[in-house]
Protein backbone atom coordinates (compact mmCIF):
# COMPACT_ATOMS: atom_id res chain seq x y z
CA UNK A 1 0.00 0.00 0.00
CA UNK A 2 2.33 2.60 1.07
CA UNK A 3 5.00 2.09 -1.83
CA UNK A 4 1.93 2.62 -4.21
CA UNK A 5 1.38 6.09 -2.36
CA UNK A 6 5.30 6.34 -2.97
CA UNK A 7 5.10 5.90 -6.40
CA UNK A 8 1.83 8.00 -6.92
CA UNK A 9 3.12 10.96 -4.87
CA UNK A 10 6.71 10.88 -7.03
CA UNK A 11 5.21 10.34 -10.09
CA UNK A 12 2.23 13.82 -9.80
CA UNK A 13 5.53 15.42 -8.71
CA UNK A 14 7.10 14.78 -11.56
CA UNK A 15 5.51 17.67 -14.10
CA UNK A 16 6.37 20.41 -11.35
CA UNK A 17 9.88 21.96 -10.53
CA UNK A 18 9.79 23.83 -6.81
CA UNK A 19 10.36 27.70 -7.16
CA UNK A 20 9.44 29.57 -10.03
CA UNK A 21 13.09 30.05 -10.66
CA UNK A 22 16.52 30.16 -10.28
CA UNK A 23 16.99 34.18 -11.10
CA UNK A 24 15.95 37.15 -8.91
CA UNK A 25 12.55 38.14 -8.02
CA UNK A 26 10.83 41.15 -10.10
CA UNK A 27 11.19 44.65 -9.34
CA UNK A 28 8.13 45.87 -7.09
CA UNK A 29 4.88 46.35 -8.83
CA UNK A 30 5.32 43.77 -11.80
CA UNK A 31 3.79 40.50 -11.65
CA UNK A 32 3.97 37.83 -14.33
CA UNK A 33 1.50 34.68 -15.44
CA UNK A 34 2.02 31.27 -17.35
CA UNK A 35 1.00 28.40 -18.39
CA UNK A 36 1.95 25.39 -19.90
CA UNK A 37 1.28 22.07 -21.27
CA UNK A 38 3.23 19.27 -20.23
CA UNK A 39 4.00 15.30 -21.26
CA UNK A 40 5.58 12.97 -18.83
CA UNK A 41 6.68 9.09 -20.22
CA UNK A 42 8.71 5.99 -19.21
CA UNK A 43 7.75 2.50 -21.28
CA UNK A 44 4.49 1.92 -20.87
CA UNK A 45 3.39 4.85 -18.41
CA UNK A 46 2.52 8.71 -19.18
CA UNK A 47 0.71 11.68 -17.87
CA UNK A 48 0.26 14.82 -19.48
CA UNK A 49 -1.69 17.89 -18.46
CA UNK A 50 -2.67 21.81 -18.25
CA UNK A 51 -0.73 23.99 -15.54
CA UNK A 52 -0.73 27.53 -14.58
CA UNK A 53 1.08 30.05 -12.53
CA UNK A 54 0.83 33.91 -11.57
CA UNK A 55 3.56 35.85 -9.09
CA UNK A 56 3.67 39.41 -7.89
CA UNK A 57 6.44 41.31 -6.65
CA UNK A 58 4.35 43.55 -3.85
CA UNK A 59 7.44 45.48 -2.97
CA UNK A 60 10.90 45.55 -4.13
CA UNK A 61 12.50 42.55 -2.75
CA UNK A 62 9.21 40.65 -2.02
CA UNK A 63 7.91 38.12 -4.78
CA UNK A 64 4.66 35.87 -4.04
CA UNK A 65 3.37 33.25 -6.31
CA UNK A 66 0.62 30.53 -7.23
CA UNK A 67 2.40 27.65 -8.52
CA UNK A 68 1.82 24.14 -10.51
CA UNK A 69 -2.04 24.35 -10.12
CA UNK A 70 -4.15 23.08 -13.61
CA UNK A 71 -5.44 19.66 -14.60
CA UNK A 72 -4.20 16.44 -15.34
CA UNK A 73 -5.77 15.23 -18.78
CA UNK A 74 -4.55 11.44 -17.79
CA UNK A 75 -1.90 9.28 -15.19
CA UNK A 76 -1.90 6.00 -15.97
CA UNK A 77 -0.28 2.31 -18.09
CA UNK A 78 -0.78 1.90 -21.64
CA UNK A 79 -0.95 -2.25 -21.76
CA UNK A 80 -4.05 -4.81 -22.32
CA UNK A 81 -6.05 -4.86 -19.58
CA UNK A 82 -4.74 -1.01 -17.50
CA UNK A 83 -6.85 0.97 -16.05
CA UNK A 84 -7.38 4.10 -18.02
CA UNK A 85 -8.04 7.49 -15.66
CA UNK A 86 -5.79 9.90 -13.19
CA UNK A 87 -7.00 13.05 -14.39
CA UNK A 88 -8.42 15.96 -12.43
CA UNK A 89 -7.31 19.15 -10.47
CA UNK A 90 -3.76 19.21 -10.07
CA UNK A 91 -2.09 20.68 -6.19
CA UNK A 92 -1.43 23.57 -5.32
CA UNK A 93 1.82 26.02 -4.26
CA UNK A 94 2.04 29.12 -2.37
CA UNK A 95 5.61 30.96 -2.56
CA UNK A 96 7.18 33.35 -1.33
CA UNK A 97 11.15 34.60 -2.67
CA UNK A 98 12.73 37.44 -0.23
CA UNK A 99 15.55 39.08 -2.34
CA UNK A 100 18.10 40.97 0.33
CA UNK A 101 20.84 40.85 -2.15
CA UNK A 102 21.30 42.07 -5.89
CA UNK A 103 22.36 38.02 -5.71
CA UNK A 104 20.58 35.92 -2.71
CA UNK A 105 17.47 35.05 -2.55
CA UNK A 106 15.61 33.12 0.45
CA UNK A 107 12.70 31.31 -0.38
CA UNK A 108 9.45 29.36 1.11
CA UNK A 109 6.88 27.12 -0.59
CA UNK A 110 3.92 25.40 0.93
CA UNK A 111 2.34 22.38 -1.26
CA UNK A 112 -1.30 21.84 -0.85
CA UNK A 113 -2.85 18.56 -1.84
CA UNK A 114 -5.79 20.08 -3.25
CA UNK A 115 -5.69 18.11 -6.04
CA UNK A 116 -7.89 14.65 -7.07
CA UNK A 117 -6.19 11.86 -5.10
CA UNK A 118 -8.33 9.22 -6.62
CA UNK A 119 -6.42 6.04 -7.65
CA UNK A 120 -8.49 3.58 -9.73
CA UNK A 121 -6.79 0.05 -9.80
CA UNK A 122 -7.49 -3.82 -11.05
CA UNK A 123 -5.04 -6.62 -11.03
CA UNK A 124 -2.59 -5.32 -13.58
CA UNK A 125 -2.43 -1.54 -12.93
CA UNK A 126 -2.87 1.51 -10.70
CA UNK A 127 -3.76 5.24 -12.27
CA UNK A 128 -0.98 8.03 -11.03
CA UNK A 129 -3.55 11.04 -9.80
CA UNK A 130 -1.85 14.43 -9.77
CA UNK A 131 -2.21 14.87 -6.39
CA UNK A 132 0.45 14.00 -3.38
CA UNK A 133 -1.91 13.84 -0.68
CA UNK A 134 0.41 15.42 0.71
CA UNK A 135 0.95 18.79 2.73
CA UNK A 136 4.90 20.02 2.11
CA UNK A 137 7.34 22.79 3.12
CA UNK A 138 10.01 23.23 0.76
CA UNK A 139 12.53 26.21 1.89
CA UNK A 140 16.41 27.11 1.09
CA UNK A 141 18.44 29.96 -0.80
CA UNK A 142 19.39 30.68 -4.24
CA UNK A 143 22.25 32.39 -5.67
CA UNK A 144 22.32 34.10 -9.57
CA UNK A 145 24.51 36.37 -11.18
CA UNK A 146 24.68 38.06 -14.82
CA UNK A 147 28.21 37.01 -16.28
CA UNK A 148 29.30 40.23 -16.93
CA UNK A 149 32.68 39.41 -19.46
CA UNK A 150 30.10 37.58 -21.25
CA UNK A 151 26.77 39.47 -22.32
CA UNK A 152 23.76 37.54 -22.45
CA UNK A 153 24.76 35.05 -20.29
CA UNK A 154 23.72 34.01 -17.02
CA UNK A 155 23.09 31.67 -13.90
CA UNK A 156 21.14 30.45 -10.98
CA UNK A 157 21.73 28.33 -8.40
CA UNK A 158 19.30 26.87 -5.69
CA UNK A 159 19.88 23.96 -2.91
CA UNK A 160 16.96 23.89 -0.23
CA UNK A 161 14.67 20.74 1.88
CA UNK A 162 12.04 19.39 1.13
CA UNK A 163 9.73 18.46 4.00
CA UNK A 164 6.53 16.34 3.45
CA UNK A 165 3.98 15.93 6.74
CA UNK A 166 2.56 12.76 7.59
CA UNK A 167 -0.42 11.77 6.02
CA UNK A 168 -2.55 8.81 5.81
CA UNK A 169 -0.03 7.36 8.93
CA UNK A 170 2.67 7.64 6.04
CA UNK A 171 5.87 10.31 6.00
CA UNK A 172 8.19 10.61 3.33
CA UNK A 173 12.19 11.47 4.47
CA UNK A 174 13.54 14.65 3.99
CA UNK A 175 14.94 15.96 1.07
CA UNK A 176 18.01 18.10 0.34
CA UNK A 177 17.72 19.60 -3.33
CA UNK A 178 20.53 21.03 -4.91
CA UNK A 179 20.26 23.23 -8.80
CA UNK A 180 21.51 25.21 -10.88
CA UNK A 181 20.61 26.49 -14.46
CA UNK A 182 23.03 28.44 -17.28
CA UNK A 183 21.10 30.51 -19.70
CA UNK A 184 22.57 32.54 -22.46
CA UNK A 185 20.24 35.13 -24.85
CA UNK A 186 21.71 35.53 -28.15
CA UNK A 187 22.33 38.94 -28.72
CA UNK A 188 20.57 40.58 -31.72
CA UNK A 189 18.20 37.29 -32.28
CA UNK A 190 16.76 37.87 -28.61
CA UNK A 191 16.13 33.81 -28.06
CA UNK A 192 17.35 32.37 -24.93
CA UNK A 193 19.05 28.58 -24.28
CA UNK A 194 19.07 27.06 -21.08
CA UNK A 195 20.52 24.26 -19.59
CA UNK A 196 19.82 22.94 -16.36
CA UNK A 197 20.34 20.34 -13.79
CA UNK A 198 18.72 19.19 -10.09
CA UNK A 199 20.35 16.35 -8.13
CA UNK A 200 17.81 15.31 -4.67
CA UNK A 201 19.03 12.86 -2.02
CA UNK A 202 16.91 11.39 0.96
CA UNK A 203 18.18 12.10 3.93
CA UNK A 204 15.92 10.43 6.26
CA UNK A 205 14.13 7.17 6.05
CA UNK A 206 10.20 7.19 4.72
CA UNK A 207 7.80 5.70 7.66
CA UNK A 208 4.63 4.80 8.17
CA UNK A 209 2.59 2.65 11.19
CA UNK A 210 2.05 -1.21 10.58
CA UNK A 211 -0.37 -1.94 13.61
CA UNK A 212 1.51 -0.80 16.90
CA UNK A 213 4.86 -0.33 15.59
CA UNK A 214 6.65 1.69 13.02
CA UNK A 215 7.93 0.25 9.60
CA UNK A 216 10.70 2.22 7.30
CA UNK A 217 11.34 2.09 3.89
CA UNK A 218 14.64 2.05 4.36
CA UNK A 219 15.18 4.59 1.94
CA UNK A 220 17.51 7.27 3.31
CA UNK A 221 20.49 7.92 0.77
CA UNK A 222 17.93 7.35 -2.42
CA UNK A 223 19.06 9.82 -5.21
CA UNK A 224 17.24 11.36 -8.04
CA UNK A 225 18.77 13.54 -10.70
CA UNK A 226 16.98 15.62 -13.21
CA UNK A 227 18.24 17.02 -16.04
CA UNK A 228 16.82 19.52 -18.85
CA UNK A 229 17.16 21.37 -22.52
CA UNK A 230 15.35 24.22 -23.56
CA UNK A 231 14.90 27.64 -24.87
CA UNK A 232 12.29 30.32 -24.72
CA UNK A 233 11.50 33.68 -26.97
CA UNK A 234 10.48 36.77 -26.31
CA UNK A 235 7.45 37.39 -29.23
CA UNK A 236 6.76 40.76 -27.68
CA UNK A 237 9.80 42.67 -26.03
CA UNK A 238 9.96 42.06 -21.94
CA UNK A 239 5.84 41.18 -22.05
CA UNK A 240 5.39 37.75 -23.90
CA UNK A 241 7.73 34.95 -23.53
CA UNK A 242 7.25 31.46 -24.80
CA UNK A 243 9.12 28.34 -24.10
CA UNK A 244 10.03 24.81 -24.18
CA UNK A 245 12.15 22.21 -22.56
CA UNK A 246 13.10 18.80 -22.44
CA UNK A 247 13.50 16.77 -19.20
CA UNK A 248 15.18 13.88 -18.33
CA UNK A 249 14.88 12.38 -14.80
CA UNK A 250 16.28 9.31 -13.29
CA UNK A 251 16.67 7.86 -9.92
CA UNK A 252 15.14 6.09 -6.73
CA UNK A 253 13.40 8.58 -5.54
CA UNK A 254 10.81 9.69 -8.80
CA UNK A 255 11.73 6.70 -10.79
CA UNK A 256 13.26 6.81 -14.62
CA UNK A 257 10.86 9.17 -17.10
CA UNK A 258 11.06 11.72 -20.06
CA UNK A 259 9.04 15.07 -20.38
CA UNK A 260 8.62 18.31 -22.80
CA UNK A 261 7.20 21.31 -21.37
CA UNK A 262 5.91 24.04 -23.71
CA UNK A 263 4.31 27.45 -21.86
CA UNK A 264 3.81 31.06 -22.78
CA UNK A 265 4.35 33.93 -19.72
CA UNK A 266 2.72 37.39 -19.69
CA UNK A 267 4.66 40.06 -17.47
CA UNK A 268 2.90 42.73 -16.33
Amino acid sequence: MFKKIALAAALAASAAFATWDYYPVLEGGKGSAKGNLYYDWDHDWSQAGLGVGARFSVINGLEISLQDWGYQFWGEWDCSGCVNGGSGLRDLTIGARYQFDPMFNVFLDLHLPVGNDDVDANAISSTTPPSTEEIALYFGGQFSMAVKDAPGLKFGTEAGLDWGFEHDNYERGLDLHLGGEIAYTVQGVGITPFFGLQFKFRLTESEWEEGDHEAGADDDGDKQVNIWLGADYFVIPNMLDVWAKLIVRSGDIGGDATGLNVGVEFFF
